[in-house]
């Protein structure tokens, strides 16, 4: 009995340090152009360097950023427009085939330049993803970022405006969408960055917008996969708890069983 009281004790503790172990959380950077430039690859050295390894970038597409180990997957499809996306249902496609625990999302940027469109119908798009996200998975960790900045010396004023005003709405907005389940953090990449000296283009990040971008990022995303990984944790190491206990019980019933025949 003691011997068997004993190997369950060893089975129960081995199951869940090889469980407590499986944590890889997905993360899907999401968007248009800008979601495919660099950041990502700045955002994901600094996760390494302060000890976070246990994420997996999932996507459609492939980026092509330096440096080592590198994980290139996101679904940054250059001219896209949120108001496209939730009409068109082209997000539930790419979560169906690399499901997220994590969304980095930054969308709105061509439907204010490209499209047009009023800020109540790109909010409403938004609307329509969020849902998109929870309907795939109802503790989505959702990161929510506000546009950059454009270069007046580039774009037109009408831009350079809408983009503000859009981001105005942004930032009542995305709060609002948080839920215990599954909360919106809420990202400023517009302040502090330099739409002349921090682009390309007046639009898309260079090296300094994107170690900016990797910054602001950075710990909501720690905090992202923390949640995800703990909470992963606890579930598993129940269900393992479990698991090993029946397993202990009926090895000590089927070891009775036993002496009581002897």
């Amino acid at each position: 009995m003691v011997k068997l009281a004993a190997f369950g004790a060893f089975a129960l503790l081995s199951l869940a340090s090889q469980v407590l172990a499986q944590t890889t959380v997905k993360v899907m950077p999401f968007g248009a152009s800008i979601v495919s430039k660099c950041w990502r690859a700045n955002l994901q050295a600094k996760l390494k360097n302060s000890g976070i390894k246990n994420f997996d970038f999932v996507g459609s597409l492939s980026g092509t950023c330096g440096g080592n180990g590198v994980d290139q997957d996101h679904e940054g499809h250059s001219g896209s427009l949120a108001t496209d996306y939730a009409k068109n249902g082209n997000l539930t496609v790419w979560l169906d085939k690399n499901p997220p625990d994590v969304v980095i999302m930054l969308l709105g940027t061509n439907d204010v330049l490209l499209g047009k469109k009023p800020v109540n119908d790109i909010l409403a798009a938004y609307d329509v993803l969020l849902s998109q996200m929870r309907a795939k998975n109802a503790k989505m960790q959702i990161i929510f970022s506000n546009l950059l900045p454009l270069d007046p010396a580039r774009w037109p004023q009408d831009g350079v405006n809408g983009i503000k005003t859009l981001n105005s709405a942004i930032a009542t907005y995305a709060p609002r969408k948080s839920t215990a389940q599954s909360p919106v953090t809420f990202v400023d990449n517009f302040a502090g960055f330099d739409a002349v000296s921090d682009t390309t283009d007046g639009e898309h990040p260079n090296d300094a917008g994107n170690e900016k971008m990797a910054k602001k990022f950075f710990q909501p995303t720690v905090n992202a996969v923390q949640v995800v990984a703990r909470s992963r944790k606890l579930l598993k190491g129940k269900r393992v708890t479990s698991v090993a206990r029946r397993e202990a019980m009926a090895n000590e019933v089927n070891e009775g069983t036993k002496e009581s025949t002897v």
